[in-house]
Parts: C-alpha cells; sequence; structure tokens
C-alpha cells in the first residue's frame, strides 16, 4: 500500500503492528496480575496461575519479585485462609513464595479435613412414637397388630376409621 516500499519498511510495519501493542499487553498483564483473585480454586492452581503470569510479565521486560510475588498472592486469597495471611506476613525472615505456598498448601489440608470431619451425616435419631386410639405406644411407621395397623386388618379398632394417628 505504500508508493515506494522496500525490505525494511515492511519489516518495520511488521514489527509495529506485532510487538507495538507489547507495552499495553503488558500494562494489561501487569494489572490483571496485581488484581488476581483466588476465588473457588485450589492453592495449587492459584499458585500456578501467578507463576505463569510473573513468568509471562518477565517475557514483557517487567520483572516480579518474590516478594511481590508473595504479597499478590497473600492479597489474592479467600477468606478462609485470612489467619495464615497474618501469619506469613508476620514472619521472620519474610518467607519465599516457595516456602508461602508450602504453607497454604498444608493449611488447606487441614481445613478440607476439618471440612471433611464436619459433614459427617448426623447419627440416627431413635424412632418416634405414636399413640394409637388406645393410648399404646406404637412406633412411627410401623403398626402394632391389633391395634389398627394394616397388617391386623384393623382388629380391636372398635371405630372403623380410628386407627392410629
Amino acid at each position: 500500500m505504500l508508493k515506494n516500499p522496500n525490505a525494511h519498511v515492511a519489516w518495520l510495519h511488521l514489527e509495529d503492528e506485532f510487538l507495538g501493542q507489547r507495552e499495553s499487553r503488558a500494562l494489561l498483564l501487569s494489572a490483571e496480575f496485581h488484581t488476581m483473585k483466588q476465588g473457588s480454586s485450589s492453592i495449587m492452581d492459584f499458585c500456578r496461575r501467578l507463576e505463569t503470569m510473573a513468568a509471562t510479565l518477565r517475557d514483557f521486560g517487567d520483572l516480579v519479585g518474590d516478594c511481590t510475588l508473595v504479597l499478590t498472592l497473600l492479597r489474592g486469597l479467600s477468606g478462609k485462609f485470612r489467619p495464615m495471611v497474618t501469619n506469613i506476613k508476620l514472619r521472620q525472615p519474610f518467607p519465599t513464595f516457595v516456602e508461602a505456598h508450602t504453607l497454604l498448601l498444608l493449611e488447606e489440608i487441614d481445613l478440607n479435613d476439618v471440612a471433611a470431619d464436619t459433614d459427617l451425616p448426623p447419627a440416627p435419631a431413635s424412632p418416634a412414637l405414636i399413640a394409637d386410639s388406645f393410648g399404646s405406644a406404637v412406633p412411627s411407621g410401623r403398626g402394632a397388630p391389633g391395634h389398627g395397623s394394616s397388617s391386623g386388618g384393623g382388629q380391636g379398632n372398635s371405630g372403623g376409621n380410628q386407627g392410629n394417628r
């Protein structure tokens, strides 16, 4: 489309087209990295996403230090890890990303174990007793023979319509 194209001019146009957006893509990725949240993903998945984004930013020339990586990790954690955030921030010396990742993995295991223990089904309740028309206790769901149950054919039921209540 140029009047006097040559290889150098074509190369400059191609370079501008493919690499010219590099800075804006790096800025966008940096903003996404610093605001990333864990959501419902596991610690392993969340840390992997952060590491991948940090490596991509490094490819764009924006080096992400280990301290920044740890702080971004802590800022993005879900609420169930809030106590660990304070714990990790107060460690001396400040933990590396690998150390913080390991601590959070251990905490996630503990939290999952506690959740599994509390998710056990409740103990079966004792069967309820229902009084029949004669004032006798009858286990719920079962009729006593001779006291208006379906198996007793309504024997002993003087009213016919009274049965178990």
